[in-house]
């Protein structure tokens, strides 16, 4: 499939030939770098339709036939988004991150059409408020989180780090051997420890949720959710 031009009706979608089946959701993501570009795909890989636009005829030469759609257009203007159906969609991502005016000129051409559910992108701290205050729905700063959760996992015994919330995490860890052969009821662990253990992997096996009477042994992996500070706190327990 050749990558469509803005005033293409296949700009929309593929053509009924070429069509999969019905996706559970539509999203156009607007800038096709690194970033961009792996989120489109992980998308595609999951199920949904995915319009993917790029300034930079090389990149959507690149991605042709791997999204539902691929287009070369200047997103910043509001009659080419209209024009590709932008507003029809359920939700957009805004991965646009070497042009910071760029990206704040497309979130606020997005926030006008008022259906799409948006997500965008930001590259400094700056950036990040400039978007929250136009009221962008959800801002993405994949550097930062990067850092974060990299300096979990260079302070201890934490495997993976996912900041849920301001001051709430979920980690993946070994079992500490204070917690290991007895039932976690027994040990009352959320009330001593100010965590829950959520799920369990044995060595070979797959994740599975907890139970009041599960105990844990050495060479088990545990999900644990909490405040940051407790769950790190939980982790390096002997």
């Amino acid at each position: 499939m050749s990558p469509s031009r803005p005033d293409h009706p296949s700009a929309r979608r593929r053509s009924a030939a070429g069509r999969r089946p019905a996706a559970r959701s539509s999203t156009a993501v607007i800038g096709l770098g690194r970033f961009g570009a792996a989120l489109a795909l992980e998308l595609m890989r999951n199920g949904a339709e995915v319009l993917g636009i790029d300034v930079d005829e090389d990149v959507v030469q690149e991605l042709n036939g791997q999204l539902t759609s691929v287009v070369r257009a200047d997103a910043t203007q509001e009659q080419v988004l209209r024009q590709l159906g932008v507003d029809e969609f359920d939700k957009v991502v805004v991965g646009i991150g070497s042009d910071v005016q760029a990206s704040i000129l497309v979130a606020s051409r997005l926030l006008k059409f008022g259906r799409p559910e948006i997500w965008a992108k930001a590259i400094t701290t700056p950036h990040a408020e400039i978007l929250g205050q136009l009221g962008v729905h959800h801002v993405i700063s994949p550097e930062h989180d990067m850092g974060v959760r990299s300096a979990h996992l260079i302070q201890g015994r934490v495997l993976d780090f996912v900041s849920i919330d301001e001051g709430f995490a979920l980690i993946r860890c070994p079992a500490p051997e204070a917690v290991q052969q007895r039932p976690l009821d027994a040990l009352d662990v959320r009330r001593v420890h100010e965590v829950s253990v959520v799920a369990v992997r044995r060595p070979g096996g797959a994740w599975e949720p907890t139970e009041p009477g599960t105990v844990l042994y050495e060479d088990d992996q545990i999900l644990v959710t909490g405040p940051a500070p407790a769950v790190e706190a939980f982790s390096d327990l002997d």
